[in-house]
């Protein structure tokens, strides 16, 4: 199909485990990739540009793309949210989700209730409205942690939107009210045309969001 995110002839990474392999992942599908051992942080690190394939061919709406650095896979729309969070804890919910973005401003200074108020309506329109956009990072789950993560990608840099997001074992730390929520926020970024590709080796989690394996 037109839409999808194709990954074709993956070859030889060094990896044994991870050879010859080839994916389509389609908008708005879950693609589940398995077990330890199986090359899941080989193909992540492929995607972000952080390694380089011997062989490498992507597909994107039906258009070849090269993806050489993290800073083509970012143009290119790849959004990845690790189980290590990148976030800055002293700063709020609000700063965190705007890290690269300018501030709004007014007379010269940072307009607060103007960065607050897009914040929050950025994470209302997602359906998170258990998190408040001045609230600490510090003070969060490690879940409201999580979809903050994936609120900012959203933002993405400029005018660059979100295409395929590459989630890596999302739910490690997280407790099963958190799982679900973060189950949620999955299902609405599908609803909004997002690729998803979900790397876990966990079985419950796959049949609950998988389309595809």
């Amino acid at each position: 199909m037109s839409d999808d995110f194709s990954l074709d002839d993956l070859l030889n990474k060094s990896y044994d485990a991870f050879k010859d392999a080839e994916s389509n992942v389609g908008q708005c599908n879950v693609l589940v990739i398995g077990k330890t051992g199986v090359g899941k942080s080989t193909l992540i690190k492929l995607l972000a540009g952080v390694v380089r394939a011997d062989s490498l061919e992507l597909s994107l709406c039906g258009n070849p793309i090269s993806i050489h650095s993290p800073a083509d896979a970012f143009r290119h729309g790849l959004r990845f949210i690790h189980q290590e969070l990148m976030i800055v804890p002293q700063l709020s919910v609000a700063e965190n989700l705007f890290l690269q973005q300018p501030y709004p401003k007014r007379l010269g200074l940072v307009d607060w209730r103007k960065l607050n108020a897009r914040a929050q309506d950025m994470l209302m329109q997602l359906g998170i409205k258990h998190i408040a956009a001045e609230r600490k990072m510090a003070r969060l789950s490690t879940g409201d942690k999580m979809l903050v993560k994936i609120a900012a990608s959203l933002l993405g840099e400029g005018n660059t939107t979100a295409a395929v997001y590459v989630l890596d074992e999302p739910t490690a730390a997280l407790n099963a009210a958190e799982t679900e929520t973060l189950f949620g926020l999955i299902n609405t970024l599908k609803a909004r045309g997002c690729a998803i590709l979900y790397v876990s080796h966990r079985l419950e989690e796959i049949f609950k969001l998988c389309e595809r394996v």
